[in-house]
């Protein structure tokens, strides 16, 4: 959203004669340095520095060639990195707004107020405001030069909207300046900076930052006409990033506990967890990066959590090293992953002792270790947090079931931690009768017909056989009951009425048997289809 201003600017507006503000230190760059500038987090609340309605006046925009020398630097370790500033002016006001109110962008605590001097004089009165947003681990800073007046004092806490100042046309400790004839404010925001360096000290290192988007503006440029939004109403709440259990959490790539850095427009989309990820390209090398994400963790209860991140199979181009960098009880460490490898999976970032509340952190970016990864793409997607070595249940003594079998069910005990091994199915159905007939044994113990059918009747035990009704059956000559006592076979090694195999299922015949060479004796068949129906009606009445 922008308009171009169709007034003809102030000529010696963005003339800037001045050294560029700097700490005792030589500038780490010689010439205008550009690369290294950053652009504020896109949940980042921040405003125009004027009352709300006042239509603003870019007087000087972004880098050296756009009205003003001084916008110079973007990652200098002993200067100003001001590449992002900007020149404001009230073109409605006279004087081009002097003596207007200046406004904090957004909340924070004032670090410094009044004059600079030394190295730092050409920015006349100013002040500097740190910023409580921390939504993605960084500092930010945000300055306002050149002021007719101001109105806080250092470790002041100061709330979006609220008067710190009046615009002005002050530097070198006078309130008019012989480097510029145009009274304007010189509005800037720095993340990661210092504050220090010779007289006053100043904010210096660090990365330059775009202040954008700014009351739904983006792109500012030299000569564009805005209305400030600042103070219209209160900012809608963020979503609330909720502590992380003991038992664990999955943390969204689209959730309320990342944040990602950096322009939107290098991001792309792809399925992923849950439905979504992010992916963007390594381009800057270690340790520097521009694009990313990070997530914050804040646990109810310190101990030992393992962390794994979810790599979607659609990642473009996958990189073979991705830098993670995780912040942990005071401690922080590298872990790299190989999302070529990764894709479709959960990769384990490691075990680490998580301490109780905030302050912790796993972040990823764009920079690369590799320079064969320099252009591919990593992807931004769930982090998983659980328990590193978690119990599988916790009383002891407790039992679970499965049903198994037909009517059957395994159980199994816990001692405390771990589930034991599973019981065998317990399914009657399964097992056979082994109590029908004339007596309670088995088939005799000193005789009874083996597992392979071979015995004969005279073999099968003195006794009642399961299925018989006197143990003494026709037992026929080919082979006698396997195990069910005395009953009689017809002939088959591996079946017999009322056996354990008795199923529909058991041979290619669909019975339990198989015809034998010689048909049976019309006694035999008797007895067959008696036992049949007593297995039958015991199956019955136990379902």
């Amino acid at each position: 959203m922008r308009r171009l201003i169709l007034a003809a600017l102030p000529l010696t507006a963005g003339l800037a004669l001045a050294l560029p503000p700097q700490r005792a230190d030589a500038c780490q760059y010689a010439n205008c340095q550009s690369e290294g500038a950053v652009t504020k987090p896109a949940d980042f609340a921040f405003s125009l520095p004027f009352k709300s309605g006042e239509k603003v006046q870019v007087l000087s925009g972004y880098g050296p060639t756009n009205g003003s020398s001084l916008h110079c630097r973007a990652q200098d370790s002993s200067c100003a990195n001001d590449w992002h500033a900007l020149d404001l002016v009230l073109p409605d006001h006279a004087n081009w707004g002097k003596g207007q109110p200046v406004v904090a962008a957004a909340s924070g605590k004032v670090i410094a107020a009044g004059w600079g001097t030394s190295g730092w004089a050409a920015y006349g009165r100013r002040v500097y405001i740190e910023h409580d947003y921390k939504g993605d681990g960084h500092k930010y800073i945000s300055m306002y030069a050149h002021l007719n007046s101001v109105s806080v004092s250092v470790g002041q806490q100061v709330a979006m909207g609220e008067t710190i100042g009046a615009l002005g046309g002050s530097c070198n400790e006078a309130d008019s300046c012989a480097n510029f004839s145009t009274p304007h404010l010189h509005f800037a925001l720095h993340r990661d900076s210092n504050f220090g360096g010779s007289g006053s000290g100043g904010s210096y290192g660090g990365r330059a930052t775009k202040p954008e988007p700014i009351d739904g503006y983006t792109d500012l440029t030299q000569g564009d006409q805005l209305i400030s939004k600042n103070g219209d109403e209160e900012p809608p709440p963020p979503m609330e990033c909720l502590p992380i259990p003991p038992e664990g959490a999955t943390l969204e790539d689209d959730g309320p506990c990342i944040t990602l850095g950096g322009k939107p427009e290098n991001y792309g989309e792809i399925d992923g967890n849950g439905g979504h990820a992010f992916h963007t390209a390594l381009d800057t090398p270690s340790p520097d990066y521009a694009e990313g994400g990070i997530w914050i963790l804040t646990f109810e209860q310190a101990g030992t959590y393992e962390l794994e991140v979810f790599i979607p199979s659609g990642l473009p181009n996958p990189a073979a090293q991705a830098t993670y960098k995780i912040a942990y009880s005071g401690q922080a460490t590298k872990e790299f992953v190989d999302h070529a490898s990764a894709l479709g999976t959960w990769a384990s970032l490691g075990v680490y002792d998580f301490a109780l509340g905030d302050g912790q952190w796993v972040r990823l970016g764009d920079n690369y270790e590799l320079a064969g990864d320099n252009g591919k793409r990593i992807a931004i997607d769930a982090l998983r947090v659980t328990p590193a070595n978690a119990c599988e249940c916790a009383d002891e003594g407790a039992i679970d079931t499965l049903p198994c079998g037909v009517n059957g069910e395994q159980t199994r005990v816990c001692d405390g931690c771990s589930w034991g091994p599973w019981s065998a199915c317990d399914d009657a159905s399964t097992t056979g009768d082994t109590s029908s007939g004339g007596s309670t044994s088995d088939g005799g113990t000193d005789g009874s017909a083996g597992t392979d059918g071979s015995a004969t009747a005279s073999t099968g035990g003195s006794g009642s056989g399961t299925g018989g009704t006197d143990g003494s059956s026709d037992g026929g000559t080919d082979g006698s009951a396997g195990s069910s006592g005395g009953a009689t076979s017809l002939g088959s090694a591996s079946a017999t009425a009322g056996a354990s195999g008795f199923d529909p299922d058991n041979d290619d015949a669909g019975c339990s048997c198989v015809a034998a060479e010689r048909g049976p004796s019309p006694s035999a068949l008797l007895v067959l289809l008696a036992l049949v129906g007593v297995r039958r009606r015991r199956s019955s009445a136990r379902n």
